[in-house]
Formats: C-alpha cells, structure tokens, sequence
C-alpha cells in the first residue's frame, strides 16, 4: 500500500494517476490534521511526499527547520514502521550557475530562497527519518496539466499580446512530464537505495518551444519578446523589493533565472539503477493532452472568446 501526500496538487494528483495503474494507494491532502494522517498511514509501507511546501510563485524567505506537515510525516511514519519515503523534492536544489550538464555528483550550489528551502528539507529528512528509509526524487523542469506557476502566466501574456522573456525563451532546459515524474515514483519506492537521491529527466527543448507548440496547440497567442537578461532580472529585483514576503511575485528573479539561463540534467544513473525512463520525448507528444486545460486558462479562454465573436457593422 502506497500513500501520496500532496493530493489536489498538480503533481500530486498526477502521480497518484501514474501509481493507481501498478499498485493500491490511498491519497491525502498536505493540510490533512495529525489524526487523519495517523488514520491513513496505518498499514502503509511507502509513503510519497509530493506536497508543495514552498511556492515558487512567491516571494520566499529563508528560514531554517521544516514545514510542520513534514515534521508531522516523518514522526507518524516512524510511529506507523513504514518502510519507505520518496520525497519529491526538485533539480533545482543545484542552483541556476551551471553551465554544464548537472548529474547526482555535481556539486549543490543553491542560490534562491525556494532552492535553498528545497535543500534544506531534504537535508532534514534524511537525518530524521531515523529507521524509515528515504529515497529523494529531483525531477527536472515539470510541465503538464494543471501546472500553476509557469506556463499559465506565460500563456496569459502570450493571449493579451506579447510575452517578454530573457534572450527570447530560447535557453536549452531538461523538462519532463508530471506523469513521467509519477512513473519514476514508482519506480524509487521499488528499487531506490535509501539515502540516494536520483535526477529524473525527460528530453532538452527550451520554454520558446513550448510556448510555441501550446499555441499551435489553442489557435491564439501573441508576440515572444527578446529581452536581454540582465534588464528583465534587474525589474524582477525591483519588483521583489515592493513585494511583501510570501507574497505572489511575478516574474521574480528566480522564474528569470528558470527562464532565462540553460538547466541541463543528465540523469542516466537514475535510469540505470530504477530501471526506468521516461514515456514522453516532446511537448507536441503531450500537447493533445493539455490543450483543453490550456484552452481554459483565463486570459486564453478570454482570447478564444473574443477570436470567436462575429464582426458586426455599425448600426446608421
């Protein structure tokens, strides 16, 4: 029996989709109180914690310790002797500075609030886990239905006109789907080793291309904009500094740097040793999929409404 925590989320939901095909899980909330938590992990051997404990959409502050709802995991676990937790953490605990292709033996070089918060959560859960095996997840850039920080945003300004994005959205990234992400899931809490963390990748492209292929995809976008790095960070560094903590910031300077500067991830050691690789190669692979939810965002829908009024002539 597997427990995903993180349920209603948009990685959450999708892999509790990918597990429901292999094995019994039962979902819960990450906001779910002590007891409920007590009452589901009875019985439970693997538990996935896919919860977002930090937003990226908004403005963090470092603070040490853990999110209570991990505290409150990693003692009912211990309580319960389950066996093992995959904790879904992310590639980005390595930081934006690199400018080769990063594997599980390139040094950790958080530079962001959200990245150093990310670092320090698997930190903790590794020394407290205490008999619980843990086993870390770092996917690489997720994209997918129900995805609620980028594309949305990205989508949204593309719909009103333009988008401006740092040396044109044309900076090379790994991506990989959200069901990818639940497949390696999977395959971590069979044959992961406790205390290893694994990359898990899907295919390089870059967010122009995505944007790109979501357009093909709706019938409706605007102009992508070039904008020199370096101004777009300096306006994002101005606009955090008006920003309350906790607040929605948008684009902060970490979303110019996921934007703006290459994130390559090599993660064949993961594939060799879960003996898993992903199913989707492209955004176009996946495109009919997300189309209906992309055509719902709102400023899209808003676009496609109007597209879709007839013209009329002025009344004499």
């Amino acid at each position: 029996m597997h427990l995903v925590i993180g349920a209603g989320e948009f990685l959450g939901d999708h892999v509790s989709r990918a597990l429901a095909a292999d094995v019994p899980i039962i979902e819960l909330n990450a906001d779910a109180d002590e007891e409920t938590l007590r009452d589901a992990i009875s019985g439970v051997e693997v538990v996935l914690y896919c919860a977002q404990s930090w937003s990226p959409a908004r403005r963090a502050r470092f603070r040490r310790g853990p999110p209570p709802a991990l505290e409150l995991l990693v003692k009912a676990a211990r309580d319960a002797k389950v066996s093992r937790i995959v904790h879904v953490s992310t590639a980005d605990v390595y930081g934006p500075n690199h400018n080769v292709r990063v594997n599980e033996k390139s040094r950790l070089n958080p530079v962001h609030a959200y990245e150093r918060l990310r670092l320090q959560e698997e930190q903790w859960l590794l020394e407290s886990a205490g008999d619980v095996e843990v086993v870390i997840v770092r996917p690489a850039r997720i994209f997918g239905v129900g995805e609620d920080w980028m594309l949305p945003r990205l989508m949204g300004a593309l719909a009103s006109g333009r988008v401006w994005l740092p040396g044109g959205g044309r900076a090379k990234q790994t991506f990989v789907s959200a069901d990818d992400v639940g497949r390696a899931c999977l395959a971590a809490s069979d044959r992961g080793r406790p205390g290893h963390s694994y990359l898990v990748g899907g295919f390089d492209a870059s967010w122009r291309e995505l944007l790109e292929s979501a357009v093909r995809a709706v019938g409706v976008g605007g102009t992508i904009v070039n904008l020199p790095y370096d101004l777009l960070y300096l306006r994002a560094v101005a606009l955090e500094a008006v920003t309350a903590p906790g607040a929605v910031v948008w684009p902060g300077t970490f979303a110019i740097d996921v934007l703006g500067k290459p994130h390559y991830y090599d993660d064949s050691q993961s594939r060799r040793d879960l003996t898993w690789s992903p199913s989707v190669g492209s955004f176009e692979q996946e495109m009919p999929r997300m189309a209906s939810w992309l055509s719902r965002l709102p400023d899209v829908a808003a676009a496609l409404a109007a597209e879709s009024v007839p013209a009329t002539s002025p009344r004499r």
